[in-house]
């Protein structure tokens, strides 16, 4: 009983044995039979994530990974295996990084075809092309003190800003909106004291008309219409003076809460400013440094 029990249990594991081996010879076969061709890449920029094994696609087929990674000469060369029965690669074909915002894997993306391509030979070198993000961190430490500057002066512009709306300076603009409402009040009386000075003048330039100068009845006139462009400049003036008033007082707080949320958001983009010069790559790899103090240097 146990005997046959064994034997049972012994031609089980045969067969599983056998099942797992033609199944290796079969992917080992279809492995083999591929027609992996090699060809290389020069990387002027960092390839962070980037592993053996990682996927090769061109234009979004996949159709071979990274062989080897090594760093020569200041460049970091790549080189691919890849299935030609897949894809063909050409001279116009270009190389480029893709990488992903939230893994950080990275897999070598190949581009470009036409009629008037030839194909590429086996071995030779594909032209790479510039990441827009590496271009960007490259730039940025010549961009960042520039920005800051240009902070620094709308923090001074957000200042005087607030300095212009205190209570002091405020205080001073009612007083000199009062002292213009008080000259105002007394424009009326000397408008009528011109007017009787006018109307006597006129008066008299009626009396002795045949002895006074055609001019000076020319400048009574001119002198009559000058004060009624007075009035109506007096009129227009307290109109003026009042909206002023009431502008200044309803924009006051506004203004306030403006400049410190302006503020606020000036602090925060000089902090931000900060990282990018001290970790540009930050933006492409989420590398998070401590920002230096704003006094001074890291």
């Amino acid at each position: 009983m146990n005997g046959s029990r064994r034997f049972r249990l012994g031609l089980l594991a045969l067969l599983s044995g056998l099942t797992f081996c033609v199944m290796l010879l079969f992917v080992l076969n279809g492995v083999l039979r591929q027609d992996r061709s090699s060809y290389f890449i020069l990387f002027e920029e960092n390839v962070k994530g980037m592993v053996i094994g990682s996927k090769v696609n061109f234009q979004g087929v996949p159709f071979g990974m990274v062989k080897d990674i090594r760093f020569k000469g200041g460049k970091t060369q790549i080189e691919l295996s890849v299935d030609l029965s897949r894809a063909e690669i050409q001279d116009i074909t270009k190389a480029r990084l893709d990488r992903l915002l939230v893994t950080g894997q990275v897999t070598v993306e190949l581009e470009g075809y036409g009629p008037e391509g030839k194909p590429l030979q086996k071995g030779s070198f594909i032209e790479p092309k510039s990441d827009p993000m590496y271009r960007l961190t490259k730039t940025l430490p010549e961009v960042v003190p520039q920005v800051l500057m240009v902070l620094d002066k709308i923090g001074v512009l957000l200042d005087r800003g607030n300095a212009l709306l205190d209570d002091q300076n405020r205080g001073a603009v009612a007083s000199i909106l009062q002292n213009g409402e008080r000259t105002l009040a007394h424009m009326p009386a000397l408008m009528q004291r011109t007017e009787a000075v006018l109307a006597a003048v006129e008066h008299a330039a009626v009396a002795v008309a045949d002895e006074v100068v055609p001019a000076g009845l020319v400048t009574i006139q001119q002198a009559q219409r000058a004060l009624a462009e007075l009035v109506t400049l007096q009129r227009s003036f307290g109109k003026v003076a009042d909206e002023a008033e009431a502008a200044f007082g309803g924009l006051r707080q506004p203004a306030l809460a403006a400049f410190a949320a302006l503020r606020t958001s000036l602090d925060e983009l000089r902090t931000l400013a900060r990282q990018l010069r001290l970790a540009p790559d930050s933006l492409i790899f989420g590398v998070s440094r401590p920002a230096s103090p704003a006094g001074g240097e890291r």
